[in-house]
């Protein structure tokens, strides 16, 4: 009896031994909080890859006002990774156009992630349908997310043509806004500067992922910066806005449109009128038919004064013979007349 109980407590002993080991799903304990996420960012990069700084913080290009505590990260079409874990509670993929202007503020891919403790994570710029989580999906930091592009509004350093990067923010957590107030964040893989990243430096990511092991030593961040933006744009028209603001780039374009179209509108209106139909149309024949007939009239005159022409040149013919009068003088004699007439 007593070697019955001797083995089933070695049994029972062995068992508690092996289950931690196995990480039976669902046991407590055994999986790492994912949201509420734990304290804590990472770079947005797969661990070990190196990737350098394209824009900082509080800067007077695109990275104030809602963004001024954004970071531009170089990823080339490159795999972005979770920063910090969480729930995704944002996303879209469908835009496969940016550049250099306000005018694709609203082409923008991105996912948001909630991080459960009010703030968020905000990842733009995306490349088309290239996002590999779904809204509702509790994502761990380190895993792949999508791939970075060069969608919404992404400028090169010409300030013309569109470059690819990821655009990443802490932000306040707002429900149906997914651009909102940046938050100052410090990263646990950067060793200096109090894990703020700087303008065209390059760092190497420690963000390995669940279950790699972390090659690059962390140093966490606990204390949190001091939020006071003061950055002021030089450009406005490349300052991102919140989605609600959005529409007034496409105002700007209609109503530029509008007024090409108006005075165009306006000169057909004025042709469409009476005034040019019916003189193509009605009145064009009548003035020809009109002044026809005039010049017909005035040409009998000249007909009738052509007839009186000849006589005219008789006339004159006679007037030089004049001095022959005596024989048409003795012709008209009145006895040969009255003799005819007599004879009778």
């Amino acid at each position: 009896m007593a070697f019955l109980a001797s083995a089933l407590l070695g049994s029972i002993t062995l068992i508690a031994a092996i289950v931690p080991a196995i990480n039976i799903p669902g046991r407590p304990g055994t999986e790492p909080q994912l949201y509420p996420a734990p304290p804590g960012y990472l770079l947005p990069w797969a661990g070990g890859e190196i990737q350098d700084v394209t824009q900082g913080e509080e800067t007077t290009f695109t990275h104030n006002g809602l963004a001024a505590y954004a970071y531009d990260f170089g990823l080339s079409y490159a795999t972005v990774v979770a920063s910090r874990s969480g729930k995704v509670v944002m996303a879209y993929a469908g835009s496969n156009s940016g550049g250099c202007s306000r005018y694709y503020s609203n082409s923008t891919n991105y996912v948001v992630i909630d991080h459960g403790d009010g703030t968020a994570g905000l990842y733009m710029h995306l490349a088309y349908n290239s996002i590999s989580v779904n809204v509702g999906d509790v994502v761990a930091q380190g895993q792949p997310i999508a791939i970075s592009g060069e969608t919404g509004v992404t400028c090169s350093d010409d300030g013309r043509d569109p470059g690819p990067h990821l655009h990443f923010q802490v932000e306040r957590f707002e429900p149906d806004h997914y651009l909102t107030q940046a938050l100052p964040v410090a990263f646990d893989d950067i060793s200096n500067n109090s894990g703020v990243p700087i303008e065209g430096r390059a760092y190497a990511s420690g963000n390995y992922g669940k279950g790699q092991p972390q090659k690059i030593a962390l140093t966490p961040y606990r204390v949190s910066r001091e939020f006071n933006p003061r950055a002021v744009p030089l450009n406005a028209d490349l300052i991102p806005k919140e989605p609600v603001a959005i529409p007034t780039s496409t105002p700007t374009q209609t109503p530029t449109a509008t007024d090409t179209p108006l005075p165009l509108a306006e000169s057909l209106i004025t042709p469409i009128p009476t005034n040019t139909r019916v003189p193509d149309a009605t009145p064009t024949p009548e003035p020809t038919s009109t002044p026809t007939p005039p010049p017909p009239t005035p040409a009998p005159p000249p007909s009738a004064t052509a007839t009186p022409a000849p006589p005219t040149n008789t006339a004159v013919v006679p007037a030089t013979h004049t001095p022959t009068p005596p024989a048409p003088t003795n012709t008209p004699a009145a006895p040969a007349t009255a003799t005819a007439t007599a004879t009778p």
